[in-house]
C-alpha cells in the first residue's frame, strides 16, 4: 500500500442492480445541466453499465474488458475505499503529540505505532502488524496487533506546510508473497533485525473446499482465487477473515 495513492474506489451496482463491479471514482466535474448533472464519473472495465460510457483511452475502441469511463448515480455506489489526507499546522501537531511514523487505530488498544503499513503473519498464524511501544527514538517491541482489530491505518510525515496525516482503510487479509521474518523479536526489548524471509500462502474455505488465493487487491476489494485451473475474482466483503487459512515456509 502506498499512502501517496489517494485514489477512490467503490462497488457499482449497475444494469439495474443485476451486476456489481468494482470501479474507480474519478474527480471529474459533471456539467451543471444536462443528462450528467448530479452524477459522478467512474472508471472500470467495459461494460460498466454507466451513462455515456466511452473508452478511457481516446484512441481506443469500446470493447469488453477495455478500461472505460462513464457517469453513474452516487447512490448506486457502496463499499467505498477512500483515503483521507489533511495537513496539520506544526504548532497544532506539537500540541496534539503528532509525530512522524506509521500507526494503526485499533479497537481496545487505541492508536498503536507500527513499523510499517504492511501486515505480516504473526506467530499465532493470523495477519498482524508489528507493533512498537515506548519513545520514537528508542522503541521496544509490543504485542502484535491483529489486522482484524485495526480500524484504519495512519501515516504521519512532515511536509512543507506542516504535518501531513493520511488515513487509509485496513484490510484484514494478508496477500500471498514474501515477508520479512522477525522471529528474534522479544516483547519489551528493542526491535531486532530480520532473521530472513518467509513465503506466505493463503487459501479461502468456500463450501467446504479450500481454494488457493492468487492475489488480493485491497483497493478494489477483490480476492482472486484459483478454481478449476482458472483465476476467479470474489468480493472481500463476502469472505470473513476466519475463512482464510495461511501457511508460512522459510523462503
Amino acid at each position: 500500500m502506498t499512502i501517496s495513492d489517494l485514489r477512490t474506489f467503490a462497488t457499482f451496482d449497475g444494469h439495474g442492480g443485476k451486476v456489481s463491479k468494482r470501479v474507480e471514482v474519478l474527480d471529474h466535474e459533471p456539467p451543471a445541466v444536462g443528462p450528467y448533472a448530479g452524477l459522478v464519473a467512474v472508471r472500470g472495465e467495459h461494460p460498466i453499465g454507466a451513462l455515456g460510457e466511452r473508452p478511457a483511452d481516446d484512441d481506443g475502441d469500446l470493447a469488453r474488458g477495455v478500461p472505460s469511463i462513464g457517469w453513474v448515480d452516487p447512490a448506486t455506489l457502496r463499499d467505498w475505499y477512500r483515503p483521507d489526507r489533511v495537513v496539520v499546522p506544526r504548532i497544532e501537531a506539537r500540541r496534539s503529540g503528532l509525530e512522524p511514523g506509521s500507526y494503526a487505530d485499533s479497537r481496545g488498544r487505541g492508536r498503536v505505532r507500527i513499523d510499517g503499513l504492511e501486515a505480516r503473519l504473526a506467530p499465532d498464524g493470523r495477519p498482524a502488524f508489528r507493533a512498537l511501544a515506548g519513545p520514537a527514538d528508542a522503541p521496544v517491541v509490543d504485542v502484535p496487533l491483529p489486522t482484524d482489530q485495526a480500524v484504519r491505518l495512519v501515516a504521519v510525515r512532515a511536509v512543507e506546510d506542516g504535518v501531513e496525516v493520511v488515513t487509509t482503510p485496513v484490510s484484514p487479509f494478508l496477500s500471498p508473497g514474501r515477508y520479512p521474518a522477525h522471529d528474534a523479536d522479544v516483547v519489551g526489548l528493542p526491535p531486532r533485525p530480520s532473521t530472513g524471509e518467509v513465503h506466505v500462502r493463503a487459501a479461502v474455505l468456500l463450501d467446504g473446499t479450500l481454494h488457493e488465493v492468487v492475489r488480493i487487491d485491497e483497493r478494489a476489494a477483490t480476492i482472486w482465487l484459483r478454481r478449476g485451473g482458472t483465476e476467479v475474482p470474489i468480493a472481500t466483503s463476502g469472505v470473513g477473515p476466519d475463512l482464510v487459512r495461511y501457511t508460512a515456509t522459510p523462503a
